[in-house]
Formats: structure tokens, sequence, C-alpha cells
């Protein structure tokens, strides 16, 4: 073994001192094509994935120094709103990167004000992923320089927080009376909520809020 080998074997991080990264999305196929890319990144070590906000509570848990959790908008019983308030109040030192796609935008936004520590769209993640988990790793939150231009290019954000939980709620299929029980609100108050939605997304039907919702465009 040459002086270069030794060098670099006795510098390298054990790997078990390495962060941990837990993928997170309703699909598994997704956690498994984020978890490939992981485990090519030598500065983290790959952790299990979870489907379920059970789930992701009970592996969050169970974690023994620094984690990184990468999370998609959504789990099967959660919505990304939800799941960033469990995380940050639970877990507030595992540090959060949400993944989404490009028709999802509207989840970047609401992702960055609900203090995650970066984003990610799936249509880039081959080369943002692994600087990004580079960034984290140093403890540098970071937010790539194309979502950052095109959040600071749009107009300010009409909607409030209320409004956006319930507009993630839409997109995953409840009802008025399912949002009214997830959210502690009366129905008459949902209503009142989706009214003056629909008001400010200038549409007249859920299906055209939830469309006008996940393009981004409001």
């Amino acid at each position: 073994m040459n002086d270069a080998q030794t060098q670099v074997d006795m510098t390298a991080e054990p790997l078990a001192e390495r962060p941990q990264v837990i993928v997170a999305d309703r699909q598994l196929i997704v956690c498994q094509g984020i978890g490939s890319l992981v485990a090519q990144i030598p500065e983290v070590r790959l952790g299990p994935f979870a489907t379920d906000k059970a789930g992701l509570k009970q592996l969050l848990s169970q974690t023994d120094g620094p984690a990184i959790l990468i999370l998609g908008v959504r789990l099967s019983d959660g919505d990304l709103t939800s799941v960033l308030d469990v995380v940050r109040k639970s877990y507030p030192q595992v540090m959060i990167v949400v993944v989404a796609e490009d028709t999802e935008f509207a989840f970047i936004r609401t992702a960055i004000k609900s203090g995650a520590n970066s984003v990610c769209m799936m249509s880039q993640i081959l080369t943002s992923l692994p600087k990004i988990l580079g960034k984290l790793v140093e403890g540098h939150s970071i937010v790539p320089t194309d979502i950052l231009r095109k959040l600071t290019s749009e107009n300010a954000d009409s909607l409030s927080r209320r409004e956006h939980e319930i507009l993630a709620l839409l997109v995953d299929g409840l009802t008025n009376f399912q949002i009214s029980a997830r959210l502690g609100l009366s129905e008459n108050t949902v209503k009142y909520y989706l009214k003056a939605i629909y008001q400010k997304l200038d549409v007249n039907s859920r299906g055209a809020a939830i469309a006008k919702y996940v393009a981004g465009n409001y």
C-alpha cells in the first residue's frame, strides 16, 4: 500500500459517524430511486425509508447522531405541511431537504416557509442532491440558485399559511368534512376559506384551484 493510499484511509470519516439520510415519500419506488443516488454520495450514509408519518416518526426517534431527511411532498397519510410541522417540533436537530416535481413548485415555496433546510427539483436531482447534501453535512442550509431566482422573480404570495394547508389537503383529495376534522375547524369555516382561496386564485372550482396550486400559478 503506498503513502497516498494510507493517508486516505487514515483521514476518511468512519461510515458510522457520517450523517444518516432517511428518505420519506408515499411511494416506496421513489424512496428507492432517491436512495440509490444517496448511496453513492461519500459524505453520508443511507438509512431506512418511510412511506407514512408513523413510520417516519419511529425512524427519527431511533436516529443516533446527525440525520438528514429527504422528504417528498406527500406521505401516504399526510401532506407536506403537516409532516414538516411534526419534524420541526419533535426533531429540530434533523436537517430537511424537500424534493418535488416541476409541476409541484408550490410545495417548494411552502417548504422554505416552513423551515426546510434545502429544496430540490426532481428533474435536477442527479446534479443538485449531491451538492445539497455536501453543504448540509458542513452545516449550511442551501437553496439552489435557479429555485431562488424563480422564487424572487414571482409576485408576493397572497395565500395565508392556513390557506396553504387547506389547498394541500385538497390536493390529497380530502373532503370539506375531512379537512375540518384534520385542522380542527368547522365545515363552515373551511367553506369560508375555500371561497377566499377561489377568489385569490381566480377560479370557481376545486379542480381548477388544485391545478393552479400544484403548478405554482398563484
